[in-house]
């Protein structure tokens, strides 16, 4: 992206993946200490090819306001709870090089999704599973207690770091309840989520609940004890 450094404060060194909507950065905080554990960071930017390049910074283009409702939920969820993801610092990044671009900087995290270890062990031990479960289910109980649901949680969707810490990722779809706003950024009638772990509510683009995300975590367990999802049509 050539952006070079994000915020006047995190300096991009290279690219860690990139997605539909967005792509995330290797960075270096420039505020924190040199030997602090979080001068290495991952920062999330929206995607500048969804838009041709250019950032609209109105806030009316749907993909930057849902960017800028996501930079939102990691606020609500910046308390430091284990399972989730620590925000180190997110908003608009209104510098010359940034143009208005939306922007999240978070803890870098070390460590593979549960899909790359279901791929590489179809069927895990029950008890290891229990464990990952656990954990799933703590941080989506500090989300909905937030009042945040997250709509697309799928083992892409969450990490296993070295120290053995789940972390649930990814909120880019994730709404907020009463949130008047939700309507505007969801076109009528359109299911979002993954399909194999949406709940029949999300199938059908009706409301949907913290029970969707448990229906999601129980597709996971699922899949982690059997190897394969509950359903695949």
């Amino acid at each position: 992206m050539g952006l070079g450094t994000v915020g006047g404060r995190f300096r991009i060194t290279g690219v860690v993946g990139r997605g539909n909507m967005g792509e995330v950065h290797r960075a270096e905080d420039l505020e924190a200490a040199p030997d602090s554990p979080h001068r290495q960071v991952a920062v999330k930017t929206l995607l500048r090819s969804r838009t041709g390049g250019a950032i609209d910074t109105s806030g009316s283009g749907k993909e930057t306001a849902r960017f800028r409702r996501e930079v939102r939920i990691m606020r609500m969820l910046s308390q430091g709870h284990p399972n989730l993801t620590l925000l180190i610092d997110g908003g608009v990044d209104d510098t010359a090089d940034g143009g208005g671009l939306p922007y999240l900087a978070m803890e870098l995290l070390d460590g593979s999704p549960l899909a790359d270890l279901i791929d590489e062990e179809p069927q895990l031990p029950v008890s290891w599973v229990a464990a990952v479960g656990a954990q799933i289910a703590s941080g989506l109980t500090a989300a909905h207690t937030a009042g945040v649901v997250h709509r697309d949680l799928k083992p892409a969707n969450v990490m296993l770091t070295g120290d053995g810490t789940v972390k649930v990722l990814d909120f880019g779809m994730g709404s907020i309840v009463d949130d008047p706003d939700q309507t505007r950024l969801t076109s009528t009638g359109v299911s979002l989520g993954t399909a194999r772990y949406m709940a029949p509510e999300q199938f059908r683009a009706e409301q949907v609940s913290a029970s969707a995300d448990l229906y999601a975590l129980g597709c996971i367990l699922y899949e982690l004890l059997i190897g394969r999802p509950p359903f695949s049509g």
